[in-house]
């Protein structure tokens, strides 16, 4: 290795030591054994870079970040889903006030637009508690009673449910947790506005550590390759070096050969004596014989000490394909786990948000129509009242295997959140809406619950529209939502279709 070479080696050595301090700097404040740990690791990295005593660090690091990992992207989603299922809420509350309808509606565009890192969740939940901050006040008239619940019965219910669906995934990953544990009995207990505040705090505490945990993972998946594709490269040095060993023995020899053969012409050309000259070109000959068998071994060697390179080479691609297949499995996992909705199996809103941005760049009102409905079950709350939530939960799975089994191939369902379904109906005109959710509301009517020795008829509302390309897909399911809404004033169990496609 020349001396620019080394410089290079050496500047990319101190860039590489200076982006490791500045990225150390982004997990400061997680816990303080990493804290101290860090402080460490930068020492080791200022100044002269001391390698040695930066990969025990880093090595250290590698085990207090593993104790924590987690995947954060699966959560998320119902993070996100909380915020808007809230913000849903307030605009139902407030509906008369425009000013606040089109604040609550940028913070629904924004969450919909959500990409499930940690920065846009928190930028989502920011602009959400902005929102509750700019609440429109409530002026009392003579016959009002001043309220001290800031608010409605409806808001509470709905942030309960979020929450204890949030709990129910955590829960299965962190099954001994005790916070958790305790978050989930004071839930089914009832929380006040105060209690129900400081679980959301929790939950935020939650998602925040296992986002630093996902990060952590990351780090140790690209040092892992790095690590993989830094001996690789150690052995394909090896072998350039083996190569180039072997061109320089061979032109040493090659030159002995010539020196060799020009000694034979000397003996010729002075040598008058028969014998002497038979004498002495056989005595070039061996020495010729010998240089030969000697290059021959030397090349044999050559040969298999890069042969030996090579197979160690391809054994450590075998060994990185086989890693890199197994990170991009784990990401598979990851991706449909975070899709899927933990209760009823089904697509979860993370996964609709998915389907809806495609279903839409491929939609066309008279070639290909869109349709969406979105779908309640009817008094779903007295069910859980009266027969408790495990049976609620029983409910919702069977209504979505039910739901799922009935829907043709061009037809996607997700779970919405608490009781809620959303449905894409692709190539499907308006005209066809209406009779295939009355078939869905049939089938429903149908299914045959008992509890406790009553029978129990489960119904649900349904609105329903088709989607319209001047639209955002959050403007789209608006039109549908607000349709749910109409069927749930006409006295729920039916089906009401925007049939005009009006915004």
């Amino acid at each position: 290795m020349n001396s620019s070479q080394l410089q290079s080696l050496q500047h990319h050595n101190e860039m590489l030591a200076q982006f490791v301090i500045r990225l150390s700097k982004f997990f400061e404040g997680y816990s303080a054994d990493i804290d101290s740990e860090l402080l460490n690791l930068r020492g080791h990295l200022a100044g002269h870079p001391n390698f040695t005593l930066a990969s025990v660090s880093m090595g250290k690091l590698n085990t207090l970040f593993q104790s924590d990992i987690k995947n954060v992207r699966r959560y998320n989603a119902s993070g996100v889903a909380l915020v808007e299922q809230s913000v849903r809420s307030l605009q139902q509350r407030y509906q008369h006030d425009a000013n606040f309808q089109a604040q609550a509606a940028s913070v629904l565009t924004l969450a919909g637009h959500h990409i499930g890192s940690m920065p846009s969740l928190l930028k989502v939940c920011l602009n959400g508690l902005s929102l509750v901050k700019q609440l429109p006040k409530h002026q009392p008239g003579p016959t009002d009673t001043v309220s001290t619940t800031p608010l409605s019965a409806e808001v509470t219910q709905s942030l309960q449910k979020e929450l204890h669906q949030l709990l129910e995934s955590y829960r299965q990953l962190q099954p001994d947790n005790p916070q958790l544990s305790e978050l989930r009995h004071r839930l089914l207990v009832g929380l006040d506005d105060d209690d129900l505040l400081q679980a959301c705090l929790g939950i935020l505490r939650l998602i925040v550590k296992d986002s630093m945990g996902e990060a952590a993972m990351s780090g140790e998946v690209i040092q892992s390759l790095h690590e993989a594709l830094g001996s690789l490269t150690q052995d394909v040095e090896k072998s350039i070096e083996q190569t180039q060993h072997t061109f320089t023995s061979r032109m040493q020899h090659d030159a002995i050969v010539k020196e060799q053969l020009h000694q034979i012409e000397d003996v010729v050309a002075t040598d008058n004596s028969l014998e002497e000259l038979k004498a002495q070109a056989q005595q070039c000959l061996d020495q010729m014989a010998s240089t030969l068998a000697e290059r021959e071994q030397r090349e044999q060697d050559d040969k298999q000490c890069v042969m030996t390179l090579l197979s160690q080479m391809q054994g450590q691609l075998a060994a990185l394909e086989s890693q890199v297949q197994g990170y991009r499995k784990q990401l598979s996992q990851q991706h449909d786990a975070m899709n899927t909705d933990v209760l009823t199996g089904l697509p979860n809103r993370q996964a609709y948000n998915e389907k809806i941005l495609t279903a839409q760049k491929q939609a066309c009102p008279d070639k290909n129509p869109l349709c969406l409905a979105v779908l309640d079950i009817d008094h779903f709350k007295n069910v859980n009242d009266r027969f408790g939530h495990a049976a609620g939960d029983k409910i919702l799975q069977i209504v979505a295997q039910k739901l799922q089994s009935a829907l043709e191939s061009n037809a996607f369902i997700a779970r919405w959140g608490g009781e809620e379904f959303v449905l894409l109906f692709e190539n499907t005109p308006i005209t066809e809406l209406q009779q295939k959710l009355e078939q869905l509301r049939t089938r429903l009517m149908d299914l045959p619950f008992t509890f406790r020795q009553e029978r129990l008829s489960i119904t649900a509302s349904f609105g329903g529209a088709m989607f319209n390309t001047a639209e955002a897909p959050e403007q789209f399911f608006e039109r549908a939502d607000k349709k749910l809404y109409e069927a749930k004033r006409s006295g729920r169990n039916c089906v009401v279709i925007d049939e005009d496609g009006h915004l």
